[in-house]
């Protein structure tokens, strides 16, 4: 009797474990539970008494096996099946991990955030990006048939996502898309208006004075949400009675010297020579508008090393708030008079919210768009070396 206390205390320990290792995230929804031999030892208990206790969480649901696989995952409360219930997000790559330390502005911030939002409903999540795909790719995840799909990285001209789109579309599984490129226009989707916040930037730019403003970009804007950009600041100078200008382009996606104050110093000098050529009768722009904030500061670093003063002389504009504070970085001075906080926080409620309310069956069949409302900010210090 002794020993069957013993083991079932040990299996007890197991199950428990499984328990907080699930609700708390360490093992996410969906996510692969390690193996019988890696838990044993971990857990210090035997492999059989490790098996015992995952056929349980597997009668439970607190544990599912994939169909055409051995593998083990984390399922969800009460017994509901992987496949009715996850919710598997798609993202781009990931530079950052942490939702919490994962600067807002970021695509890594938008898809941990959908991953947030979508647990503190209660729904089992997986987070994929192209790196982190099964060895069977798409096939892997579809084989799954997850409950719904979000797919958060820039999905124009993205040919997994969009072939994860299609896919979902074909199996009848409710996909919900960041972005309104046309391509996603039969998708539900949530998005920022990058045509309206360019539009207000510009207006902002003309009301403080600054008539003629170049789109100052490091490369030719190709994306969707880049000609967006262009098409918003060509309709508020337009609506001012000024004439557009194409954009420059001081850079170029290829630049990549591995050392990165080396690659900011040829950036900086590529940005120097592009103001130099928009010089009209001696005088400069008397305002840059570009792609972002970061990019901002090549266009900064070039205006003061031309001898002028950053945001006097030149107003720079940038965009997505980067930096979301108005004192300088230690290593670099300047800041852009203004930019646009897209509020990705917005988008990450709308994504998640947009998913379950499609596999609840709650929404009209014609897809639907959430837009949510940027934001000016204003920066405006007085930048100085």
């Amino acid at each position: 009797m002794a020993g069957a206390e013993v083991a079932l205390s040990a299996r007890a320990k197991v199950s428990r474990w499984l328990e907080e290792a699930i609700a708390s995230g360490s093992i996410p929804r969906g996510g692969e539970i390690p193996s019988e031999r890696e838990l044993a030892k971990s857990l210090g208990v035997a492999k059989n008494t490790v098996s015992a206790a995952i056929e349980e969480a597997v009668r439970r649901g607190l544990v599912v096996i994939r169909e055409g696989s051995r593998k083990r995952y984390a399922g969800t409360p009460g017994g509901a099946s992987l496949a009715s219930s996850t919710v598997f997000v798609l993202a781009g790559q990931m530079s950052f991990t942490n939702v919490d330390t994962a600067p807002a502005w970021s695509d890594a911030f938008l898809a941990l955030d959908v991953v947030r939002s979508l647990s503190k409903l209660g729904r089992s999540v997986g987070l994929y990006t192209p790196q982190s795909l099964p060895s069977g790719g798409l096939d892997a995840i579809f084989e799954a048939r997850p409950g719904g799909m979000v797919v958060t990285n820039s999905v124009s001209g993205d040919p997994l996502a969009m072939e994860a789109l299609r896919r979902c579309r074909e199996a009848g599984i409710p996909a919900v898309a960041y972005g309104n490129a046309p391509e996603l226009r039969v998708y539900d989707r949530a998005y920022s208006d990058h045509r309206a916040g360019s539009r207000d930037i510009v207006r902002w730019l003309i009301a403080h004075g600054r008539k003629r403003i170049v789109p100052f970009f490091p490369f030719v804007p190709t994306r969707f949400g880049e000609r967006e950009r262009i098409a918003g600041y060509e309709e508020a100078m337009r609506e001012a009675g000024l004439e557009p200008v194409a954009v420059s382009v001081f850079g170029s996606k290829a630049i990549d010297v591995g050392d990165k104050a080396e690659a900011f110093r040829i950036q900086t000098a590529l940005a120097m020579a592009a103001l130099q050529s928009l010089k009209r009768d001696g005088a400069f722009p008397d305002a840059l508008l570009c792609l972002n904030d970061d990019w901002a500061k090549r266009a900064l670093a070039a205006i003061h090393n031309l001898g002028l003063v950053p945001n006097q002389d030149i107003v720079v504009a940038g965009y997505d708030n980067i930096v979301r504070e108005n004192q300088p970085d230690a290593d670099f001075p300047f800041r852009p008079a203004v930019t646009v906080d897209k509020h990705n926080e917005r988008s990450s409620e709308d994504l998640a919210a947009l998913v379950l309310a499609r596999m609840d069956g709650t929404l009209p069949p014609e897809p639907q768009a959430r837009i949510h409302q940027h934001e000016v900010v204003e920066i405006l210090q007085r930048n100085s070396p």
